[in-house]
């Protein structure tokens, strides 16, 4: 029996050395949620000047359409030491500490991908001069906040590709000339000749806080696609005219639950809406960002942030405007409006 199970083992031994071999397709798929930074540094450097300027800098406000402040990550900190099979296998990871062994004339960074798992984004900082990397950290982390940021992005774009909703996709290439990927989970609401509202809805666990009185349970939260079509025209992509249709459109087919409400756009000076002209996939576009309210009766309230792409598709003749908001007002909104900017950018003209 022991001469048969060598047998095995040595033809297989000597195809594994045959041919291409990637290490990276025996690693684990990377875990946990996204927008979540570990940050490995020894404790005397976390407890520090420099673990004082990172968290800073991860703590600081996103941009974007949040009534309340959000930071631009959440983290939490481990002593590199301490990594362990379950903790390894994060998105995103941060290391940085002072490497006393060598002599930097400059601080250095070092970006690796698929470290310990795959999907994995790695960046290392670390200097001979404590005062230096602090000062780096200080006046050119946005670099890296920018690189979590497009990696996170893409993340999403490539699992809503692999995993779209392949006749919501079709619905949209036949009325609109434009494919786009939405997640499988997705409902169609509503199909007319130029509009379609889809529903992306999902429950998520809440925990209480009683210091604001919030009691913990499951809610809800509801993230909408709506698409509405108009022929070109010079002021088509009029930033203005785009958010008047927008309003026309929203009352017209997006209606609240009370009688005479309907979903409206919130044009308060604290947060209204802001534009971009743009290109996205070779085709002219304008992207808002905004809050939509209740309008009509005012028994109606509630709201959130919205995210819409404004697409020139010259083949139809059209501009296809597609919308997605947010309702979850338990829950912080960064990771679903970085959900939102995924679906919207991957719109692209049909060949």
């Amino acid at each position: 029996m022991k001469k048969f199970l060598i047998l095995l083992i040595i033809p297989f031994l000597a195809n594994s050395c045959v041919g291409d071999y990637d290490p990276e397709e025996f690693l684990p798929e990377a875990s946990g949620a996204h927008g979540m930074v570990l940050v490995l540094m020894e404790d005397n450097l976390w407890d520090g000047p420099i673990g004082e300027t990172v968290r800073m800098q991860l703590d600081q406000d996103i941009n974007g359409p949040f009534i309340r402040s959000e930071p631009m990550f959440d983290y939490y900190h481990l002593e590199p030491g301490t990594l362990n099979h379950m903790n390894k296998t994060s998105r995103l990871i941060l290391k940085v500490y002072v490497d006393y062994d060598s002599t930097y004339k400059e601080t250095a960074i070092l970006e690796k991908n698929n470290v310990y798992a795959r999907g994995q984004l790695f960046y290392v900082i670390k200097d001979s001069d404590p005062d230096r990397l602090n000062n780096f950290i200080q006046t050119q982390f946005n670099s890296i906040i920018k690189k979590f940021n497009d990696f996170e992005h893409q993340q999403l774009m490539d699992l809503y590709a692999e995993r779209k909703h392949a006749s919501i996709e079709e619905k949209s290439r036949d009325k609109f000339g434009m494919t786009i990927n939405l997640p499988r989970e997705c409902k169609l609401k509503v199909e007319r000749d130029s509009f379609m509202w889809v529903k992306y809805d999902r429950s998520q666990d809440y925990i209480a806080d009683q210091s604001k009185g919030n009691e913990g349970g499951t809610f809800w939260i509801q993230e909408g696609i709506v698409f509405w079509s108009e022929p070109f025209s010079d002021s088509a992509l009029d930033p203005y005219h785009i958010l008047e249709l927008r309003d026309t459109m929203l009352r017209r087919n997006i209606p609240g639950k009370l009688k005479d409400s309907w979903m409206a756009t919130e044009y308060d000076s604290c947060c209204a809406p802001e534009g971009l002209v743009t290109q996205l996939n070779g085709n002219d576009c304008v992207i808002f960002e905004g809050n939509w309210k209740h309008g009509g009766n005012p028994g109606a309230v509630g709201g959130g942030p919205f995210v819409q792409y404004s697409v020139h598709n010259p083949e139809k003749d059209i501009v296809l405007t597609v919308c997605g908001y947010i309702y979850a007002p338990k829950f912080n909104k960064r990771e679903y409006i970085r959900e939102l900017h995924a679906m919207l950018s991957s719109l692209k003209q049909v060949e």
